[in-house]
């Protein structure tokens, strides 16, 4: 395809995008545009299907970390750090939506929250949300890194967050990047003691969410939940 021809393909994009949106464009099609803003002299088809082959999806795609992208022939800094970019717009606004509404006691709330907040990363992450009296967000922290099991979570030093930001209650969240989404005994444990902790200090654990790359659990909608 010579340098007009790109061109050209790339106008009559723009026009579709332009008269209806992302719904006119094919998934490869909204990453090939996405890619000419840095790759300006280059057929971007190949590479944004290239891609979509390697992730799956378009999301996949805004996902994936340097190193992965950088795995894709053809990928190089500029390319990825536009990726990285609009992920971290679409977080920015998750939490501006989040922080001007109150998050509602529901698992896919917090599950699309944590999603656009911290994105589908690689790495275990322990999270905690700090809510107000309404639900409003007041704080996210990531509390530690990897899992439950692997790494040290102090309940109380949680509490001491809640109590100097003012938090009414908290959700406590972690990540199963690559596993399954169901509960481990660690998992429990940790629950067990900041509910524990919560209730004597006042500031109620509401939930405790694992999300996986498809899907999130909520432990307080099992049976074992503490009472």
């Amino acid at each position: 395809m010579t340098a007009g021809e790109h061109h050209g393909h790339r106008e009559r994009l723009l026009s579709r995008f332009e008269k209806a949106g992302l719904a006119s464009l094919a998934d490869y099609e909204i990453v090939e545009l996405l890619l000419s803003c840095v790759i300006p002299r280059k057929d971007t088809k190949p590479l944004a299907k290239a891609l979509l082959a390697r992730f799956k999806t378009v999301s996949g795609v805004l996902h994936a970390s340097a190193p992965e992208l950088a795995e894709v022939k053809g990928i190089g800094r500029r390319s990825s750090l536009l990726l990285a970019l609009m992920r971290e717009l679409m977080a920015y606004c998750m939490k501006e939506k989040y922080e001007k509404r109150p998050l509602a006691h529901h698992r896919r709330d917090v599950e699309e929250y944590l999603r656009f907040a911290f994105g589908r990363r690689g790495d275990e992450y322990v999270a905690a949300l700090y809510l107000d009296g309404g639900h409003n967000i007041i704080a996210t922290e990531i509390v530690s890194e990897g899992t439950v099991n692997q790494c040290a979570v102090y309940p109380r030093q949680i509490v001491e967050k809640a109590v100097q930001c003012k938090a009414a209650s908290i959700i406590l969240a972690h990540n199963h990047p690559g596993g399954a989404a169901g509960p481990s005994e660690a998992d429990w444990n940790i629950t067990e003691r900041l509910f524990k902790i919560g209730k004597l200090m006042e500031i109620p654990l509401l939930d405790h969410v694992i999300v996986t790359r498809d899907a999130a659990v909520s432990l307080c909608e099992m049976p074992r939940w503490p009472k």
